[in-house]
């Protein structure tokens, strides 16, 4: 495939007008309208040009094939068929994130990430993008978040509830319970929990208006997670 222009770390737009969203990454965003990128966005984005710089490539597309925006998802290799990425995980320039179905490589990139968090390689040295404290997040703090916190709550019905100290609660949905291989759920109270993934504000919704946390963090497999004591 023609690639017309590198949007971001983890988008491209092809010659014949479509969007391809990486699978299994997450990159720092660039914002386009006012200047104001995330840490290591720029960086995230030379690499994906310099990766690309023959100006082709080459696509696998997931179980999958488009997300809610309509987005192509594909894993992107160039024409040495190396993988995209890889690249970006092993430099730290991107988060590995797994949205079921699409885990083909899944446990590959989970490797990857890994090597470079323990290498303190991009974002894992980037302070911005240090853990932050279950109970000191706010609305501004949606979005792709790295989270730790301690259990104060689980509740067990069609979804499962973890309550974290503060204003996060995580879920894990009815079709996702199968991924995880935990058999108690209730040990978990009082543990710590690292997670990574999107914080969603529901502060104007009717959950939180019924008294229930106004941030969420939905868990759809375990690499998202990591139970530290």
């Amino acid at each position: 495939m023609l690639v017309e222009r590198v949007i971001d770390g983890d988008t491209l737009r092809l010659a014949d007008g479509s969007r391809v969203r990486l699978i299994g990454v997450d990159a720092p965003e660039l914002d386009h309208q006012e200047g104001r990128h995330e840490p290591l966005a720029e960086a995230a984005s030379a690499a994906v040009k310099q990766f690309l710089a023959g100006g082709k490539a080459y696509l696998v597309f997931g179980e999958q094939p488009r997300d809610h925006y309509g987005r192509t998802l594909a894993y992107v290799y160039n024409g040495e068929r190396e993988s995209l990425e890889a690249l970006l995980l092993r430099r730290g320039l991107a988060f590995h994130v797994t949205v079921p179905p699409n885990l083909a490589q899944a446990s590959c990139f989970a490797v990857i990430e890994r090597e470079a968090r323990d290498a303190q390689r991009g974002v894992w040295g980037e302070p911005y993008w240090r853990v932050r404290p279950a109970a000191a997040l706010g609305a501004a703090d949606a979005g792709f978040r790295r989270v730790v916190g301690r259990v104060t709550g689980v509740s067990i019905g069609r979804d499962i509830w973890l309550e974290l100290d503060g204003p996060l609660v995580l879920r894990i949905g009815a079709d996702d319970r199968e991924r995880f291989t935990l058999e108690d759920w209730t040990a978990l109270v009082g543990r710590r929990v690292e997670v990574q993934g999107w914080v969603v504000d529901r502060s104007d919704s009717s959950a939180a208006q019924r008294g229930f946390k106004p941030l969420l963090m939905p868990l759809r497999t375990p690499f998202q997670w990591l139970v530290l004591d």
